[in-house]
């Protein structure tokens, strides 16, 4: 019982891993499978549970990249700069109004640093709305992964 505790654990680490684009998510969740399999012993479960898993590994880890990269590419800006671009902008506006008070602040931040940012602003939200469907992607597949462990490794 612990040890299924523990796997799942890992597991539902490695699903918070897949919605981040630098770290492998689904490997973690795949090696928390095989590290179950190895523990628990020869169980009654179907063989091709490990080749699911194994795929919709390639398929999160790969075809979120290639989907991330498709869904982007027509834009002139990039994912870094959308993202760190949108959290300076609220980093500034919350530090402004810690500085200057909420009114004054925020008055202050749009008239200085906001008025650069706006233009920009309706392809920065598309950029990161793409960005979010290419995450989705690998979260789905990584609780799918997280699904047939339990239902058919963890019976």
């Amino acid at each position: 019982m612990l040890l299924k505790l523990a796997i799942i654990f890992i597991m539902l680490i490695g699903l918070a891993l897949t919605l981040l684009p630098r770290f492998f998510g689904t490997l973690v969740i795949l090696a928390a499978a095989a590290a179950y399999m190895l523990a628990a012993g020869p169980a009654d479960a179907p063989s091709w549970v490990g080749g699911a898993l194994i795929l919709l590994t390639i398929a999160a880890e790969a075809g979120g990249r290639v989907l991330r990269l498709y869904l982007t590419r027509l834009f002139p800006l990039s994912g870094p700069f959308c993202v760190n671009g949108t959290i300076g902008n609220i980093g500034g506006v919350l530090a402004a109004d810690a500085l200057l008070g909420p009114v004054f602040g925020l008055l202050v931040w749009e008239l200085i640093a906001g008025k650069t940012f706006a233009p920009r602003w309706d392809t920065v939200s598309r950029v990161l709305l793409r960005l979010a469907a290419a995450a989705a992607f690998r979260f789905g597949c990584g609780l799918l992964m997280i699904i047939l462990v339990i239902v058919f490794l963890m019976k």
